[in-house]
């Protein structure tokens, strides 16, 4: 027998794959002959996403309404990981050294690329600015993933380009400087595409893709996903109910599939989401719906979806805002251009035509939650009040309106290949041309790593959120830094030594009669003090919200850490759990379509 006939042999005897290497090269292989035909379409592509982003290399930070925002947070969450919290929660330096629970409720998927570019070498305003600018990289690819898949290169490469130069996306980036809500633009795409793909045709890249995605898309913005997901699930059913009418069977897989993708893509995101829903009740959320961020006094008018009014204003009430609501004049056209492609393809939905009724449908739906139409609504489901901005929805319409744009390019309409050249490049001018005059910010902040650090983060009170995440047991926010971590609020005594860390705290005290201490950090679930090693009861029934207790004559060690709750401990499991079981997903393939397995299953009949 040759060699090939032993592999051939052993192969059928075993579940684990014998020649890893060689199907690695070959699957390498493969995707580079599939990347040829492409390889033009994104160099055009990538020279347009600098166009988009090319502000972001002046490594400033931009002016904008939240120019200060996240820049502090990145400090705090790269303290967090460089004291080895894989999954930061407490920001020690805000609310004037007395911390908040910022990363309890802030998705982290901004901070975490901040970090990364950090590590490599850039300061924080550089890292910030290039996570950024991978953000647009990613959401270019994601769109010419997307409608690449329906309309080819060509289409691809235009709803691209729509989604890149989509005017939403340049007033979250340029004139909000929402980075949060801008980060999800990233992975929408990328999110649609998987579940479509995988729930279709199945592959384990595609379930990789459209699970992680999606898992993305929830740890970038509460909001964006918050109104992402239900389309998700729309599409779901609607894919369904296009393609497997009548084929039970097929059906059923599909379902499991798709089911699998969303499952995963929560489950792996759970340890940011699951404890920011179940522990909300811990912080005043409640600020986040008051006063300017009442959804009522920023609902849209019709007018403002339609005709242009770029500044770098804010949104106020009426119909007067500061800043761009409008669709765009180019991506409206071509909207308008993709019901004419319906209209045409009206027999044969199924060859991916249904996806641009689908999206047409959401540009309607999206347009109708952003404008006063839809109020009654918003005061029937309170969980819509936490996105406080009904334009909010906007970053949907910039996704449904870039999709379609490229929808004159289905194959089914069989175009002249000169004539799809030349439509291709109209498009893709006019979007240019219509886009690149706000592919800017108003101008840049005089500010620089040097005005960011811890102490002047904590002595300045900046980033903190107006105190939207100050724990409910504080009714007095303190209005200077704290000068100690541990004080003597009763009795006499002294501290010999401290060590303090991102939240961990040891002190060494000495007192000579009963007295009481005082820990200046805010009290949240997980913060815990030990005295000698043994964990002491703590009173918050104070106004300042933190930490007291009662300490006995002598000298002590005391501990102050903050420990996971069992919801942050379980989350976080159930998303390495998530983690884990997707990459081996690969493995429980091969082993449950084994021969071996398959007749394990089988009982052997026994004829007497």
């Amino acid at each position: 027998m040759n060699g090939r006939g032993i592999r051939s042999e052993y192969d059928k005897s075993t579940a684990f794959p014998t020649q890893p290497f060689s199907l690695m090269q070959e699957a390498v292989n493969a995707f580079k002959q599939s990347m040829k035909p492409h390889l033009p379409y994104l160099a055009i592509l990538g020279s347009i996403t600098l166009l988009v982003g090319f502000p972001l290399f002046e490594f400033k930070i931009m002016l904008g309404h939240d120019a200060l925002a996240y820049l502090p947070r990145s400090v705090e969450f790269y303290q967090g990981l460089s004291s080895g919290h894989v999954f930061p929660r407490w920001a020690p330096d805000f609310a004037y050294g007395y911390g908040e629970p910022t990363f309890n409720f802030n998705p982290p998927v901004v901070y975490y690329l901040t970090a990364l570019f950090h590590v490599i070498g850039f300061g924080f305003i550089g890292a910030q600015n290039l996570a950024l600018f991978g953000i647009l990289v990613l959401a270019g690819l994601g769109m010419y993933l997307l409608a690449g898949q329906f309309f080819g290169p060509r289409g691809g490469l235009v709803s691209a380009v729509a989604y890149l130069f989509a005017p939403y996306l340049l007033v979250s980036l340029y004139v909000r400087y929402a980075l949060a809500d801008f980060a999800a633009f990233a992975f929408i795409p990328f999110a649609f595409w998987g579940l479509y793909r995988y729930t279709t045709a199945g592959g384990y890249l595609r379930l990789l893709i459209g699970a992680t995605s999606t898992a993305l898309l929830i740890l970038s913005s509460s909001p964006v996903s918050l109104i992402t997901f239900p389309v998700l699930l729309s599409l779901f059913a609607t894919i369904l109910y296009f393609e497997w009418r009548g084929r039970e069977a097929t059906v059923i897989l599909a379902l499991a599939r798709g089911l699998l993708v969303l499952f995963l893509g929560l489950c792996l995101s759970a340890f940011s989401w699951l404890p920011s829903l179940l522990e909300g009740e811990f912080v005043d959320l409640g600020r986040r719906v008051e006063g300017y961020s009442d959804f009522r006094i920023h609902f849209l008018y019709i007018q403002q979806l339609i005709f242009p009014n770029w500044d770098y204003g804010i949104s106020v009430p009426g119909p007067e805002d500061g800043m761009n609501f409008a669709v765009g004049p180019i991506h409206i056209l071509l909207a308008a251009v993709s019901v004419w492609v319906c209209w045409r393809n009206a027999s044969s939905l199924r060859q991916g035509g249904f996806l641009v009724l689908f999206f047409l449908g959401l540009i309607i739906l999206v347009g109708f939650f952003t404008t006063g139409a839809s109020g009654f609504i918003w005061e029937r489901l309170s969980i819509l009040h936490l996105m406080q901005f009904p334009w909010r929805f906007l970053s949907l319409m910039a996704v449904s309106t870039a999709f379609v744009s490229g929808s004159l390019f289905l194959p089914s309409l069989r175009m002249d290949d000169r004539l799809a050249g030349g439509l291709m490049w109209a498009f893709i001018i006019a979007l240019v041309v219509a886009g690149f005059p706000y592919a800017k910010p108003q101008g840049y902040a005089a500010f620089t790593d040097a005005n960011i650090s811890p102490s002047i983060i904590a002595a300045q009170d900046v980033g903190t959120g107006l105190g939207q995440l100050d724990p409910v047991w504080v009714k007095q926010p303190p209005s200077s830094p704290t000068a100690q971590r541990l004080i003597f609020i009763e009795g006499e005594g002294q501290v010999l030594t401290s060590k303090v860390t991102f939240t961990d705290f040891d002190f060494v005290v000495e007192n000579i009669k009963l007295a009481r201490l005082r820990v200046n950090i805010f009290y949240f679930p997980g913060w815990k003090v030990f005295v000698d090693e043994s964990q002491r009861p703590l009173d918050i029934a104070n106004l300042t919200g933190v930490m007291e207790f009662p300490l006995e004559p002598g000298v002590h060690i005391i501990q102050v850490r903050f420990t996971d709750t069992p919801i942050r401990m379980w989350s976080e499991r159930l998303s390495l759990l998530a983690l884990m079981l997707l990459l081996v997903t690969p493995w429980l393939i091969r082993v449950f379509r084994s021969p071996t397995f398959v007749s394990s299953l089988i009982p052997k009949l026994h004829l007497s």
